[in-house]
Formats: structure tokens, sequence, C-alpha cells
């Protein structure tokens, strides 16, 4: 599995919605690899229509968006998008005001109010202070060991796919699984690679 950006695009972490069994094996292995406060959900599996017939469970975290609305909304251009396409964020330039978490249409930037373990390299991958901004990372110094992401490769029921689009489009076939994003969201994510990912 491709673990940095390639001809095939930026390597991501998506929900395979149908395998989700709300176990919370995702959102304790992040706690546990990055020894996060429990304050802090860079993933949280989450129930759609609670309470009723067609309740379903997803994992929620960042997908390191192609067409990122929180790297638009950001007036202190804390956000940024790194040379492998993912989306990071400058703690020191982090002011808190929330409107990265305005414009994500997934709910991904969160605002822990313990203090985020500071990372041991020039570009954090998260918040440092109390209140600021912070995300899920995709697990990078561990895909630069080649090592998947630490939610997908825990997954019980693998309902969290790690790779390119081009891997992802091939895994959801192979799985006959049906994409987790519709048109709009799949170009926000995957900009021009969205295609391979509805299968248009």
């Amino acid at each position: 599995m491709s673990t940095h950006q390639s001809d095939g695009g930026t390597a991501r972490v998506i929900p395979n919605w149908e395998s989700c069994i709300d176990c919370g094996a995702c959102e304790v292995a992040c706690q546990r690899t990055w020894d996060l406060p429990p304050e802090s959900d860079r993933i949280q599996v989450v129930a759609l229509a609670h309470g009723t017939d067609d309740e379903t469970n997803k994992p929620m975290q960042c997908y390191n968006c192609a067409e990122a609305p929180c790297v638009e909304v950001c007036p202190t251009d804390a956000l940024r998008f790194r040379d492998n396409g993912t989306v990071r964020v400058d703690a020191g330039m982090c002011i808190g005001c929330h409107y990265c978490g305005v414009g994500c249409p997934f709910g991904a930037p969160q605002y822990p109010d313990a203090e985020v373990p500071e990372a041991e390299e020039a570009s954090p991958l998260g918040a440092r202070g109390n209140g600021l901004m912070d995300k899920c990372t995709t697990c990078e110094p561990r895909q630069e060991q080649d090592l998947e992401p630490a939610c997908s490769s825990e997954c019980p029921t693998d309902a969290l796919l790690f790779g390119t689009p081009d891997e992802l489009s091939e895994k959801l076939e192979e799985d006959h699984v049906s994409t987790p994003f519709n048109e709009e969201a799949a170009r926000i994510v995957f900009g021009d690679d969205a295609d391979e990912i509805v299968g248009e």
C-alpha cells in the first residue's frame, strides 16, 4: 500500500461504512499511538439516524481534502498543504478562531482543552496549546516506516481503508462496497481524482 503521494495521488484513510460495528478500536488505536488526552478525538465513530431502523455507524476523521475548505477559510494561514498533499496545522499560527471547524463539512477540526503532545519534528502534526485546532494527521511518522495509520491497521472489520485514490477505488470494487462520498463530497476530498472514487 502506498504511503506517500505518488502518481496515484495522496494516500488517505476513508471509511467503509458498511463494515463499521462501532467497536471503538480505531479511537483507542489513535489515542494510544499518539498519547492523546481523553478529550482529543482525531477519529470518532458517530451514529447516523440514531434510534431508527436505519441507524448506522461511521468512523469520521480528517480526509486531508485536495480542495480543503479549512485551508481556504483560515484567516492566519495556519492550515496549509504539505508537499505530499496532506493538510497540516501550524500551531504557532493557530488562534483557535474555529473558522476551520465551521468550514469543514466532515467535522474534522477539534479544539481539545488539554494540551496535545508536541511532535518531534519541524512541522507540527497537531496543536500544541490548549484550545487550538487539532486533527487527524494520517499517522505520517508511521507511514515513513511503511506502516499504515494506526486506525486502519487495527480496525478488525476493515471499516477504514487506506491508500491512494486508485488503490481505494480498487478496494471498494473488490469488496463490492459503494463509495462513502456523494459527488460533491468526493470532489472536495479527492479533487481531480474524484472520478476514481465515484466511478464516473
